[in-house]
């Protein structure tokens, strides 16, 4: 009986994450196996209980995974200090490159950053494990600045439904080149609400009741932190907060930075 119970619960011990050493392995590692790479440097032990919690572990099966000291160099250059990195600022945190699709828009590109850096809002949580699982949820195909501003609304302490529906892709496009327009005018306005339901109409085979949200930030944040700064605004005007925090069939969110140093947020949502 002793010996039974000693094999159940070494088969029930979770097999361990591999946490690679070397960027480019890993990179090419995760193009083969069509998976996204999630890149931890690591200046301390801070994040390591997170990243071995259950629901951290679990999805983290999801990706190939690589963790890096802050000194770490890749092509004579320290991989931190890279631009394609710089939402990362120099800093240790976690971030996620697309290596799944070599057909996105998106593929090679950070399409998560989030460095351990504090927030002006206190209702931003910090990155512990729960928080971590939520990253590593969010929608593989949405780029850095569509999944920064879905994770500000999953995380406010509200609860938005909204992000429970279908992130569309026909949604997220309309996201984008809206906040294309408004960062190129570096002014906040709406859409056209009935001729961009006619065209996503078209593209999701039909829709019903819609409506449009935006925003801008307050001016030389970081892509995170402008994120919830768009999402604080909304949550203080009845009507976008309404339209946020109801569930939709599809949604799209995103944020493009103005000329100005100004950030300019849409949320777009149908029935």
């Amino acid at each position: 009986m002793f010996a039974l119970t000693l094999i159940t619960f070494t088969l029930a011990v979770p097999e361990p994450i591999t946490w690679h050493t070397n960027f480019l392995k890993a990179s090419l590692l995760a193009k083969e196996q069509k998976k996204d790479l999630v890149i931890h440097f690591r200046a301390d032990d801070s994040l390591d209980k997170a990243l071995d919690a259950p629901e951290v572990r679990d999805r983290l099966k999801r990706f190939v995974c690589v963790r890096l000291p802050m000194d770490y160099v890749y092509k004579g250059e320290k991989m931190i200090d890279r631009a394609p990195l710089s939402a990362m600022l120099g800093k240790p945190g976690l971030c996620i490159v697309s290596r799944h699709d070599d057909s996105l828009a998106s593929h090679d590109q950070v399409i998560s950053a989030h460095p351990l850096v504090g927030s002006h809002y206190r209702w931003a949580p910090s990155l512990d494990a729960e928080h971590i699982a939520m990253i590593l949820d969010l929608p593989a195909k949405a780029t850095l600045s569509q999944r920064c501003m879905i994770y500000a609304v999953t995380v406010h302490p509200d609860g938005p439904r909204s992000i429970n529906g279908s992130a569309h892709p026909a949604f997220l496009g309309h996201a984008e080149a809206h906040c294309g327009r408004q960062a190129a005018m570096r002014s906040q306005h709406h859409a056209n609400l009935l001729d961009a339901m006619r065209v996503l109409g078209g593209q999701v085979g039909g829709v019903g009741d819609a409506s449009e949200v935006v925003a801008e930030s307050w001016g030389g944040e970081h892509v995170l932190e402008a994120a919830y700064s768009c999402v604080d605004a909304w949550r203080y005007s009845s009507g976008h907060w309404r339209s946020v925090m109801t569930e939709h069939r599809y949604f799209g969110y995103d944020i493009a930075e103005g000329a100005d140093g100004k950030w300019y947020a849409t949320g777009i949502f149908a029935d």
